[in-house]
């Protein structure tokens, strides 16, 4: 009779993993996503969760972040697809999932500056937490549906992990194809601003909490063209913190060239000419430290046209006129090249010149002074000043050469 009994065991036993092997898809199909759509916060929406165990990848369709209200923008981020080759945890019913590698294919990202000065980015910190922890379990899509359920393989106590970090592991960084940056920007006109960048390709590294409510930090290196145009090249490189209440960013583009009326409403207000058209290359940091700003810049303008505002026409800058003070600031090749930084408080920032823009004004003021004083001196006539024209301009163009030489 034992033996009969110990024979039912060993079938049923073999029942039960040739089901368990029959059914696998069905099993991680209905508890990964019932793990992962129970632990999500709600301002985090997916559309579909998709697991290939062939392959050990799984894939969530349609990942959507929340935007503050407010703004413009319904999500602050879409993603066409997030792609993540993982590892299960538990030897037959799975315990979670440690996801090894990630893709996101397609993603969307808002980036919006409303007329008030504020960020969708530094507004997600008290955005988030305006969300409980959730403790029901969300509505599963169709695949989980059809997926033949087993017993939960977590006690039903309710002494399951409480930490999305117990259940998923995730990397540290992401790879990004084919994404879009929106720049949304209400400040600089009266009517909402937008600048686009397409094809972007990089990596984003992102750290959370535990339970993967809160984001700790952010920093990417992105590359990407402007506005769809394949000549308009720009690699950004940034770090974020948005624990901070006010904005702290590091922000470094590279850029080549982009189409300078592009960034017109950010500079039209200050400039005394219109640009009819030309192209802009360079280095720009804008470093944001709890709401003030650090920046130094290095811009190279080429086939450039441009006329001077009407009122401005007689205009001195430094005592000379707009046409004259673009020439000094104009190389041999005929491309203008300047500096500037920017410091102090974001609402009110300070500009000053960066050392390009400083020796191209010192030879200006250089060549003024030795006109004004060459004037002079002819006017007393050469012999009366003891040879002080010559002299004067063996020291001016002697003090040229030194500025040129830093």
């Amino acid at each position: 009779m034992i033996k009969k009994i110990l024979i039912v065991l060993v079938i049923l036993a073999i029942i039960f993993a040739a089901a368990v092997y029959i059914y696998r898809q069905a099993i991680i199909q209905y508890y990964g996503e019932k793990f992962i759509r129970d632990s999500l916060p709600d301002y985090i929406k997916i559309d579909k969760i998709k697991f290939d165990l062939g392959n050990n990848v799984f894939s969530l369709g349609g990942l959507k972040v929340l935007n503050p209200p407010g703004f413009l923008a319904k999500y602050l981020l879409v993603i066409g697809e997030v792609k993540c080759v993982y590892r299960i945890k538990g030897a037959i019913l799975p315990k979670g999932l440690d996801v090894i590698e990630i893709s996101f294919k397609k993603p969307e990202i808002s980036v919006e500056r409303l007329p008030d000065g504020r960020i969708n980015f530094v507004e997600m910190d008290r955005f988030t937490k305006s969300f409980p922890a959730r403790n029901a379990p969300a509505n599963l899509s169709d695949e989980a549906h059809e997926a033949k359920p087993v017993p939960n393989p977590v006690s039903q106590n309710g002494d399951r992990a409480s930490k999305l970090s117990g259940i998923i592991k995730l990397p540290s960084s992401f790879g990004i194809e084919r994404g879009r940056v929106f720049f949304i920007d209400g400040v600089p006109r009266k009517q909402t601003y937008e600048i686009i960048i397409d094809s972007v390709n990089g990596n984003v590294s992102i750290s959370f909490n535990d339970d993967y409510t809160k984001i700790l930090s952010v920093a990417f290196t992105l590359q990407g063209i402007l506005n769809g145009e394949p000549d308009e090249k720009l690699k950004w490189t940034a770090s974020l913190d948005p624990k901070m209440p006010k904005l702290t960013m590091s922000n470094k583009f590279e850029v080549s060239g982009l189409n300078i009326l592009t960034f017109e409403p950010y500079y039209d207000a200050q400039s005394p000419i219109v640009f009819q058209r030309g192209k802009f290359s360079g280095n720009l940091v804008f470093d944001f430290d709890n709401g003030n700003i650090g920046s130094t810049n290095e811009i190279r303008l080429s086939n450039i046209a441009f006329f001077v505002k009407q009122g401005y026409e007689t205009g001195q800058f430094w005592d000379t006129s707009v046409p004259d003070l673009v020439k000094y600031f104009t190389t041999s090749s005929g491309d203008i090249v300047f500096d500037f930084k920017i410091k102090g408080d974001m609402n009110n920032p300070k500009f000053y010149l960066g050392p390009i823009s400083k020796r191209a004004l010192t030879s200006m003021a250089l060549d003024k002074i030795s006109s004004y004083a060459i004037n002079q001196i002819s006017k007393q006539g050469n012999n009366a000043a003891g040879g002080t024209v010559d002299k004067a301009k063996d020291y001016i163009d002697m003090f040229q050469e030194l500025i040129k030489k830093k």
